[in-house]
């Protein structure tokens, strides 16, 4: 993606791998090759790191110890040994570890990241942290003798209906799309029901050795308090035990004790048919419906709880209103049980059918068998007439042959005539395509290691005819690092390749089945075509792919403008003035056309949605002439001051005559000294170094990264002093502008800030690196060849990934 004044150029690839010290707890598992936390933006930790960042112990249970981790109040670790665990208890601790980072709601307590240190014989569990549990509610409220107000017993019972739906839901599934099991928790009571510093939010945890919910459980487990008869009984667990249990919790919040249901009996002589709880001590009537409910012996007849949920979400949260809801319940309740009796009369005729239809399948199998046998005959003598249809066209090929039919062993045996066309025009690939036969496709055009396919290939050069044939093969695929032109795609589409190669027609066949889709940095083809100006393209696409945003929140609209494409950015205003916010003044600024801008001045005054004006939009493009003329119009709107008008035309005495203006900036968070030293005015910086010299902007940029980004040498000099070694926002400092930007001038004066990563832990010598940037690579190789990323590659790595010899060469040295 070309690199602008206004946009941080994406990340190279980087592969998704935790480092080399860390064993992932199950081999191969897709979650643990990319941890939650990274997800979520949060940091990695490494076993070293965990342990230098170990704080105070928050709590102990039976299974571990939890701390506090220092740097990290949201979080806290888990420490599980594991001397002493057999294989078997071992494989099942590191399975239920494994599916507890998939889930995801905000009921349940998230397991970020999994570490197992084999030297230490132990399992840390990085998680979120929370500061009490239910159980110290419940003891602070008895001791106090004060109850518990009914609107926070039905909030929490709401939070806890909610996470059990979501843990017995068998169709859930995590973020990539793949199924997640149905769970019991089995150990559901008031010290496993984790609470936030202000009570307001619980969350459950200590799940035990959690079962499929489609099957029972056939180990005790559980406070016996709060264990469901069926579980007291006779072992057994379903979903229904933790509504249970959740009821119990609802009786000891309501009441300030636990229910005593057993008093000093067994079990199996109080859990018996005609049984009901005692709940007279239940003073709230809508509770009371509510356990009513729970506290039933057949667990069939519990709610579930999704019902649960929504009975505790119903508007008025009365006992009428629960009476109601129950009522009425009950009745569909009835319905449906006579619709199920009806359904099993039906269900038995049937089967008395399935008999006899069996019988008479069985009779015909033989048939069949013989009807298969005739067909795969068939087939192989269809395989060679079809060998001998093209005999008769000379201009047909042994391998174009074996392309038709699909014969890999023939092909093979012929791949030097793979580039010879038939009287038709057609290669052996097309023929390949055409049939059907991928395996034939990727013989004679394999995909290569970077992901390119037949396909993209055939796109880029505009190879219609083939982009065609092979679409249904290999339609939506994306390459990995793929330089195109003068730019770097990464997870490109072959949509993208030919947008950027201007192949209009090809664009038009793969729009239908690849427009929509993003690279890394969120471009999309419609972007691609537009940066290279190619309207007939943008015109094609626009209908796709206008309004999307790329990572930086810049649609296809204002590459257009950037770029100076005029036919393109007035295509594009028809479909996203609304999305950017832009008037066509601002557009015309962007683009630089003074002409249209003098057509459209009554917009004049107006800001976009990122809150910027036609004069900001036209200095960020470096479009002088607009900026002149815009000056008398939209300079106190845009908040520059006489000081940075001067400073930004290089009239170094007009500047001496503002300087009372010094340090004011303008809407965009900029100073008078950034923009000289952004439009190069060496005389200007100088004056206005020692005034302004160590401010950021909005985004955090000073006036030395905008030196080095646009190259200017002399400038760089004079900032050197003050401003070496900041960084902006993303971590970015003036030398990974200057290595990106490949000003190797610069390169070499900015050396000292070598060592520096960004936020996404990359060096300015990765950056040069992976962008092909040799020159800035060998001044660089010295003081950052030996940095690896957080994911355990180097500079070297991303060299190798581009295949830049060169530079792999300097940094082997």
């Amino acid at each position: 993606v070309p690199l602008q004044p206004e946009a941080r150029p994406a990340s190279p690839p980087i592969p998704r791998s935790i480092g080399q010290s860390v064993k992932c707890m199950i081999d191969k598992d897709p979650h643990t090759l990319d941890p939650p936390l990274k997800r979520l933006g949060a940091p990695v930790f490494d076993p070293g790191e965990l342990c230098e960042r170990e704080g105070g112990v928050l709590g102990r249970g039976a299974f571990g110890v939890v701390r506090s981790i220092e740097g990290y109040p949201g979080l806290a670790v888990k420490e599980i040994r594991l001397d002493g665990l057999g294989a078997s208890a071992l494989q099942s601790l590191r399975f239920e570890l494994a599916t507890l980072t998939t889930f995801s709601h905000p009921g349940i307590l998230r397991y970020h990241q999994i570490i197992e240190d084999e030297v230490e014989e132990a399992v840390h569990v990085v998680m979120d942290r929370y500061y009490g549990d239910l159980k110290e509610c419940i003891a602070d409220h008895t001791r106090n003798h004060k109850s518990i107000p009914k609107e926070s017993i039905l909030s929490i019972a709401r939070q806890l209906g909610d996470a059990l739906a979501y843990l017995h839901d068998p169709t859930k599934v995590d973020s990539c799309g793949r199924s997640l099991p149905a769970i019991v928790h089995r150990n559901l009571k008031p010290a496993n029901v984790l609470t936030n510093e202000d009570g307001n939010k619980v969350a459950l945890a200590n799940f035990g050795l959690c079962k499929d919910a489609l099957l029972s459980g056939a180990t005790l487990a559980g406070t016996k308090a709060y264990m469901a008869p069926e579980a007291l009984l006779y072992n057994s667990t379903s979903p229904a035990s933790d509504i249970w249990s959740l009821g119990v919790i609802i009786y000891e919040l309501a009441t300030l004790k636990r229910p005593n249901f057993l008093g000093d009996k067994e079990p199996r002589h109080v859990f018996v048919g005609g049984w009901r709880p005692d709940l007279s001590a239940v003073e709230d009537d809508s509770m009371r419906i509510i356990l009513e409910r729970i506290f039933v012996l057949d667990p069939a007849k519990r709610p579930t709880a999704r019902d649960l949920s929504e009975m505790l979400h119903a508007p008025n949260s009365s006992s009428g209103e629960y009476g109601s809801h129950i009522t009425t319940s009950e009745a569909t309740l009835d319905n449906a049980n006579a619709r199920i009796a009806a359904l099993e009369n039906e269900r038995s005729v049937m089967l008395a059918e399935i008999h006899v239809l069996k019988k008479e399948l069985e009779m015909k199998s033989a048939k069949i068998d013989a009807l298969e046998q005739q067909l795969a005959a068939a087939i192989k003598n269809l395989a060679k007439l079809s060998c001998l249809i093209p005999i008769k066209d000379s201009s047909w090929t042994p391998l174009m042959r074996a392309a038709f039919i699909g014969d890999l062993e023939a092909a093979t045996n012929h791949l030097s005539d793979k580039d010879k066309k038939n009287s038709d025009g057609d290669t052996a690939l097309m023929i390949a395509a055409k049939a059907g036969h991928a395996d034939i496709v990727e013989l004679l055009d394999p995909t290569d290691k970077n992901g390119v396919t037949a396909l993209m290939r055939a796109a880029e050069r505009g190879d219609l005819e083939t982009v065609k044939a092979l679409i249904p093969l290999q339609k939506r695929k994306t390459a990995g690092c793929v330089k195109i032109n003068r730019w770097f795609i990464v997870h490109g589409t072959a949509l993208m390749m030919a947008a950027t190669r201007g192949y209009a027609e090809v664009v038009r066949l793969l729009v239908e089945h690849e427009g929509g889709m993003k690279d890394n940095a969120g471009w999309t083809a419609l972007m691609f075509a537009t940066k290279s100006g190619y309207a007939d393209c943008v015109e094609l696409l626009a209908e796709k792919e206008a309004r999307m945003k790329d990572e930086d929140g810049h649609t296809a609209l204002v590459h257009a403008a950037r770029a100076g494409h005029r036919e393109a950015a007035e295509l594009l205003m028809e479909h996203e003035k609304d999305v950017t916010g832009w008037t066509m003044l601002m557009c015309a600024a962007a683009l630089g056309d003074t002409d249209m801008v003098s057509q459209h001045l009554d917009e004049r005054g107006q800001t976009d949605k990122q809150g910027r004006t036609a004069l900001i939009l036209a200095a960020q493009n470096g479009r002088d002439e607009v900026v002149k003329f815009l000056m008398k119009h939209e300079s106190g709107v845009s908040g520059w001051t006489s000081l940075i008008c001067t400073a930004y035309l290089g009239d170094v005495d007009a500047v001496r005559d503002n300087l009372h203006e010094k340090g004011c900036k303008d809407i965009d968070g900029k100073t008078a000294l950034m923009w000289a030293a952004r439009q190069g005015h060496t005389e200007v910086v100088r004056l206005l170094g020692e005034h302004e010299g160590g401010v950021q902007d909005s985004n955090g940029m000073t006036a030395l990264m905008w030196a080095a980004h646009n190259g200017h040498t002399e400038c760089v000099k004079l900032l050197l002093e003050k401003e070496v070694g900041m960084q902006n926002k993303d971590g970015w400092s003036a030398l990974m502008w200057a290595a990106v930007r490949r000003h190797e001038q610069i390169v070499e004066l900015l050396k000292e800030e070598g060592g520096m990563k960004d936020k996404g832990g990359v060096t300015a010598l990765m950056f040069a690196a992976v962008l092909g940037h040799t020159e800035c690579a060998r001044i660089l190789a010295e003081r950052e060849k030996e940095i690896t990323h957080a994911s355990g590659i180097t500079a070297l790595d991303f060299a190798k990934l581009i295949s830049n010899n060169e530079i792999v060469s300097i940094l082997s040295g």
